[in-house]
């Protein structure tokens, strides 16, 4: 019988920003952070964002809260790795939102983003889209 996921959706480093920042997306972010799963990708693109702007206490300071919140973090698989090449090749995304996507599309779960970058791969990426900051 295989294993029930503990989660059922995933957050793109944009979602983890937006929470972190207490930006107008907080709040729909903590209401998914309960059945969330954060890549191995996110966390790693979180850290290096963060480590150039804070540098490296900064840095692990936000890891150490987010690791904090005990959610599951998804590390590479051969599957997740095949699709994160296919996406990065067939869409020229990024490596970073190539792996995220790749994470959600093998695990068959909601990506929460704001990135978008994303928009090419629906309908066989489901999108939870938070809202982008517009600059009036």
């Amino acid at each position: 019988m295989p294993k029930k996921r503990s989660f059922d959706v995933v957050l793109d480093t944009s979602a983890l920003i937006a929470y972190l920042t207490n930006e107008p997306e907080a709040e729909h972010v903590a209401g998914l952070k309960s059945k969330a799963a954060l890549p191995f990708m996110a966390l790693t693109e979180l850290y290096y964002l963060v480590y150039r702007e804070k540098g490296k206490a900064g840095a692990d300071k936000i890891f150490s809260t987010v690791r904090s919140w005990g959610l599951p973090v998804i590390h590479s698989t051969d599957q997740i790795l095949y699709k994160a090449g296919q996406l990065k090749a067939i869409y020229k995304l990024g490596i970073a939102d190539s792996f995220v996507a790749a994470t959600a599309l093998i695990n068959q779960v909601p990506l929460a983003t704001k990135d978008p970058d994303y928009d090419v791969l629906v309908p066989a990426l489901s999108l939870i889209k938070l809202q982008i900051k517009t600059i009036n």
